[in-house]
């Protein structure tokens, strides 16, 4: 296959001529952020596009409902090719609330969602590799299947998994994707945490606070217990766990007993064992909050996100891939945008050198990376098929993740230019693994070494039977 650029001819021409159109739809996505398992108008965009460019026949659908046409639907599948292997690219649609950000080097705000995660890039990512490749298969009369999957609902954890209960992995051969960050691009597999994440409401009974107190029983005392053995729990977890909570109702008025409160919970974990018995320690702190008040507790598992079983060989081949293909040229004006959103972000002079202002791309390849705390439900597919989350590009050097920065860096061309980089590593490997049945083999033979348990096994509780955040 002849190559430009390190990649297939054919893809990179796709990218010549499509680049201005994909940069459109990532920042239509932007600019109409909506959050959890709502967002529409980040579907409608992304299978427009797809039906525009290459898949006439993609299905703009609803997680959960069945893979069929749904006008309101909040994700897209579409299909290339026939047969195997079944190459599956994968994207994200949804926001986070209260990030809302101009994309301007400074901080300001916009009220409402914002994407703070950069879910549009990751669209533009996958939609923009999957074209691509669709257009080298058909030029190169490639054999095998595309599958290219926009996702919903990755922040509150039940966007894949819903997909996966329509069985939109389940005969995947591979599974690749990418995720913007605030550091150097790099396709070496990480340690995410497990979540189990749950609401806990208590109901007890109202009273005037000054005049008749005795007759009330005070959910908000409930929560305020909850929350206070919750922290003397974190002595007797091992380090790696983390929880942290929000108190999401605390009563009406101060005069009043608060017959209602509530309090959100996120539980993770270096394990599915560990997250289980973590979330279950928390239960019996809020079932002893309850007894000590005198009230009901309503507790409710909202999701899950087990553990995500990254695959080594697969994660070693997109590297070599990346290799090949050039990094980002950023422009004066570029750099100095990043300059100013890191000043005034840190209240600290920006440092000088150009490599520590935008995240580029990582010139080792060290084979794990030990740092990540985060998590991400793309861990549900790596229990079908061989998975890579691939990272990093796009935002500000060492930008916080969930933050008005990288809402700013998203709608702009610092982010953008890495979505079309980061497509163009996943379209050319995922053209290479098409044509190498013994890579294929390779990354099924470590999945299998992993002993993996059944995705039944860790979704014990039914989807459906969990509660939407």
């Amino acid at each position: 296959m002849e190559k430009v650029n390190g990649l297939n001819k054919w893809i990179n021409e796709w990218y010549e001529q499509n680049e201005a159109a994909l940069d459109e739809m990532m920042h239509d996505i932007w600019a109409h952020p909506e959050v959890g398992l709502k967002n529409y108008h980040a579907a409608n965009a992304a299978w427009e596009f797809a039906k525009t460019h290459g898949f006439p026949d993609a299905i703009k659908t609803k997680a959960g409902q069945g893979v069929k046409q749904c006008d309101t639907g909040n994700a897209v599948v579409a299909e290339f090719g026939s047969g195997k292997p079944v190459i599956g690219i994968i994207g994200e649609l949804d926001a986070l609330p209260g990030l809302g950000n101009a994309d301007v080097d400074h901080q300001s705000p916009i009220e409402g969602p914002g994407h703070g995660c950069g879910h549009n890039l990751i669209a533009g990512a996958c939609m923009g590799a999957a074209c691509a490749l669709r257009y080298a298969m058909e030029k190169e009369g490639i054999q095998g299947t595309i599958r290219m999957v926009e996702c919903p609902g990755e922040e509150v954890g039940r966007g894949k998994a819903l997909m996966a209960q329509d069985g939109v992995f389940k005969d995947m051969d591979l599974a690749i994707m990418w995720h913007p960050g605030g550091q150097d691009f790099s396709t070496e597999p990480q340690n995410g945490l497990c979540v189990m994440a749950g609401t806990f409401e208590f109901h007890g009974k109202s009273a005037h606070a000054a005049g008749n107190p005795w007759g009330g029983r005070s959910a908000l005392d409930a929560v305020q217990l909850m929350n206070m053995g919750s922290e003397f729990l974190r002595e007797h977890v091992p380090t790696e766990c983390r929880f942290h909570y929000q108190i999401t109702h605390g009563g009406m008025a101060p005069n009043i007993v608060p017959d209602y409160a509530s309090v959100k919970y996120f539980c993770r974990a270096r394990s599915n064992e560990v997250v289980k018995d973590l979330y279950e320690r928390v239960v019996k702190n809020a079932e002893g909050a309850a007894h000590m008040t005198d009230t009901r507790l309503d507790a409710n598992l909202i999701f899950i996100i087990p553990y995500f079983y990254m695959n080594k060989p697969l994660c070693e081949h997109l590297n070599q891939v990346a290799q090949q293909i050039p990094d980002i040229d950023y422009t004066e004006e570029e750099y100095t945008f990043a300059k100013n959103l890191i000043e005034d972000y840190t209240k600290q002079p920006a440092p000088e050198d150009k490599t520590k202002l935008i995240a580029g791309a990582k010139k080792t390849y060290d084979g794990w990376d030990h740092s990540r705390t985060t998590c991400t439900d793309t861990a549900d597919i790596s229990y079908f098929c061989p998975t890579a989350h691939i990272h990093g590009g796009g935002n500000v050097m060492q930008s916080p993740g969930h933050h008005w920065t990288v809402t700013a860096c998203s709608g702009s061309q610092i982010g953008m230019k890495a979505a079309v980089r980061a497509g163009k590593v996943l379209a050319q490997g995922a053209l290479e693994a098409f044509g190498d049945q013994q890579l294929i083999d390779r990354c099924w033979e470590y999945f299998k070494s992993l002993d993996i348990p059944s995705y039944e096994e860790v979704y014990s509780i039914p989807i459906h039977d969990i509660q939407e955040a």
